[in-house]
């Protein structure tokens, strides 16, 4: 009888292994498999200070790595934050205590940002070797089980992502013995698989693990790809079965908190080029601003962003909030690349309050092939943000063979309009228009504006911008990229007209007098004033911006207007006189060939100064930053009366090799001997410089020196005078 009844176990489990596929089959355990949990491990990741976390049952301490450690209410007590480019924890476990045919690993897990690689949230497996497995999120969030039976590879994915700053109990359950894998989020069965027989293949000793890190050694240049971004709580190993009544028993012993809320310290006391006062990620990369919106007496500004790789891949669109357009809060990201249209990313766009009050946004969907317009809405006041389930437009009119991206909206006459940034090889870059009534159905109008490549306009042209000025007048700025000559902003003005701009003038005119400040978005505040906040670039190499934690930021916000010439003027927005602290005022102040030291020993490298300058008979005026003592370092940014520009000269403003060293000019007429206003914005490696109300300019630098903090005042080739305040800054 025995025989008999094993006989047809046996004959059950091989009829269902060939009736189902690796998606749907269902492993019956037969009625005497003891089916109950014995935990082996854990990590509570309780701790709530120092630099270490335990392991219950062997009672060993094990180093917790990064730019910070960081601890945050978790699902338990205290959980950790990792960061996505440098927190994780490893070490090795006795193999002896991990189950190698009926393994369940149980674990909660809120991703901030999926990686751009394959991230890790526990991995009991070293790079190179055939032992183990790993459990964690590919760039589309999905679930990753990576494992060696008997020493041969294999993986499983799951369809399903795992959302985004919540928490999610997550549990995997391996058991090579009776070929099957399954996969929970949330006591729901997302993956039922069949695997190869055998055991788990782990070290003879001990097995080497990470959490929040892959072990595979996988990168992108000089970056590893494979951290985990996020929060984890309540590690623990099982030997047992992964059961739905063992699941909705492990998930019962916790009672999650519904929001969470990210905390993390970055220690940035020894990073002295790092701003205070400009809008800037808290650690990761920036890029364009994509559209700067006021709802409800909120600005909102979002930005291309990547928190776990300092570079292009897989962005999305971060987002900060302000009430006064100077002092910003960062907000968690609001739109991840999750569809096929925009696998590889969500690239720059713009946003839009709707006709009815709803906000939205329109964006780049890239795919690595090809590029579609798409859009998206939100239900509570741009917190989180929906995506409409198809693209507007599904790609690029056959005016341009080029890139096709960067979508800027505005609404006029009962209508919505919008331009596209896109090029024709050989010929330059133009702008592409379409029009909606509805924000959804969009047609086709036809180039709105053709640059000429040949004339220095680049041949492709990108983020966009058609924005009226108060007299009637229409602004079309672009930004020309790639060229022999870096990536700049310029612009026209002229006349927009049932789908075509017409310029008052063929030459466009650069935004800026030295080029440095890129891609701004533009908006009116709520006192009437046209605003815009662009990026400021780095400009340096990508182990310096590794060994930093961050890459890039946004300027302070300028007000634009128009003159009568069809000049765009640009002024510092009067918010920022908020900043001002404690004052320092210097007034006639002889600024003599070849002196120094005229600001009294004046050391800072977070402060406006705003200065009178009479150019006297000077050839060369200006200031000094970013001095150390002994001149080993310094930052010179003058006026040049002969040749009649400003120069940024950044060639002895540091010993590192890998950040800017260049000198760079830009032409702006002065009359020998009349007076300059300015003011200028230092802010750790950021220079801004507004002229005589109406251009503006920027720098950078990065002095290795701690006491690279000297300000100074020079003058060469004559004599000038100077009246000069500082304000400290108030942030």
């Amino acid at each position: 009888m025995k025989k008999i009844i094993m006989f047809f176990k046996i004959l059950t489990l091989v009829f269902l292994q060939l009736s189902c596929s690796d998606d749907d089959v269902r492993v019956v355990n037969p009625p005497d498999e003891d089916t109950s949990l014995t935990k082996v491990l854990e990590f509570k990741l309780d701790e709530s200070s120092g630099n270490t976390t335990s392991e219950t049952f062997t009672g060993t301490n094990f180093e917790i790595v990064g730019n910070g450690i960081n601890r945050m209410t978790g699902v338990s007590n205290n959980a950790l934050f990792f960061d996505g480019l440098s927190n994780e924890i490893d070490g090795s476990l006795p193999s002896n205590l991990l189950p190698n045919e009926r393994f369940v690993l149980s674990l909660w897990a809120s991703p901030k940002s999926y990686p751009i690689g394959t991230g890790s949230m526990l991995a009991l497996t070293s790079q190179g070797s055939s032992t183990g497995l790993m459990v964690g999120l590919n760039e589309q969030g999905q679930i990753v089980v990576q494992y060696f039976i008997n020493g041969a590879f294999a993986q499983q994915v799951t369809n399903q992502s795992l959302e985004r700053d919540q928490w999610n109990h997550v549990v995997v359950g391996l058991n090579p013995a009776n070929q099957s894998i399954v996969i929970y989020v949330n006591q729901q069965q997302i993956r039922n698989a069949n695997i190869p027989s055998g055991s788990i293949s782990f070290p003879a000793s001990n097995t080497p693990f990470s959490i929040g890190k892959n072990t595979m050694g996988e990168m992108m240049g000089i970056y590893d790809i494979d951290y985990f971004s996020g929060a984890l709580d309540e590690i623990k190993i099982y030997s047992g079965e992964a059961t739905q009544e063992n699941v909705d028993a492990l998930n019962a012993e916790y009672n999650p908190p519904s929001t969470v809320n990210y905390q993390w310290d970055i220690d940035y006391s020894d990073d002295t080029n790092r701003p205070t006062y400009h809008p800037i990620p808290d650690f990761g990369w920036a890029n364009e601003a994509n559209g700067l919106v006021e709802l409800d007496g909120t600005y909102h500004m979002f930005y291309q962003k990547n928190e776990v790789f300092l570079g292009i891949a897989q962005q999305n669109w971060g987002h900060f909030t302000s009430t006064d357009l100077v002092n910003w809060d960062e907000q968690n990201a609001v739109l991840w690349p999750t569809e096929s249209w925009d696998s590889f990313g969500c690239w720059a766009g713009d946003s839009q309050i709707l006709q009815d009050g709803t906000p939205a946004v329109i964006y780049t969907g890239v795919d690595g092939i090809d590029a579609v317009i798409a859009t998206a809405t939100s239900s509570d006041g741009y917190q989180t943000l929906d995506k409409n389930p198809n693209p507007i437009i599904n790609g690029a009119p056959s005016d341009t063979n080029l890139d096709f991206r960067d979508p800027y909206v505005w609404e006029s006459g009962g209508q919505y309009h919008m331009i596209i940034g896109a090029g024709v090889s050989g010929t330059g870059g133009n702008v592409l228009y379409y029009s909606s009534t509805d924000f959804e159905n969009w047609t086709y109008g036809g180039v709105a504006y053709q640059g000429q490549a040949g004339q220095g306009q680049g041949q492709f042209w990108e983020v966009p911008i058609l924005f009226e000025f108060p007299n009637g007048k229409e602004m079309l700025l672009v930004q020309k990229t790639p060229d022999a000559t870096p990536a700049r902003t310029f612009y026209w003005i002229g006349q927009f007209e049932n789908g075509t701009f017409t310029p008052d003038f063929t030459e466009p005119k650069n935004l800026e007098v030295v080029n440095g400040f890129l891609s701004p978005t533009v908006t009116t505040d709520t006192s009437g004033l046209i605003t815009a906040i662009g990026i400021i670039p780095d400009e340096v190499q990508a182990e310096f911006q590794m060994q930093q934690g961050w890459a890039n930021l946004f300027s302070v916000p300028q007000v634009w207007s128009l003159d009568a010439n069809d000049d765009i003027l640009i002024t510092p927005h009067p918010n920022l006189n908020d900043l001002r602290g404690t004052t320092t005022s210097f007034t006639g102040i002889a600024v003599t060939d070849g002196g120094s030291n005229y600001l009294n020993d004046y050391n800072n490298r977070h402060f406006e100064m705003e200065a009178t300058i009479n150019t006297g008979t000077a050839d060369q005026v200006g200031f000094i930053l970013g001095k150390t003592p002994g001149n080993e370092e310094y930052y010179r940014v003058y006026y040049d009366m002969s040749a009649q520009e400003w120069v940024v000269d950044a060639s002895n403003s540091s010993l590192s090799t890998q950040v800017r060293n260049d000198i760079r000019t830009g032409s702006y007429a002065i009359t020998p001997g009349s007076t300059i206003d300015v003011r200028v914005f230092v802010d750790g490696s950021v220079l801004e410089v507004f002229v005589d109300n109406k251009s503006h300019f920027t720098g950078r630098f990065f002095p290795t020196f701690a006491n690279a903090t000297g300000v100074d005042v020079f003058a060469n080739g004559g004599n000038a005078t100077i009246d000069a305040t500082i304000y400290e800054i108030n942030n």
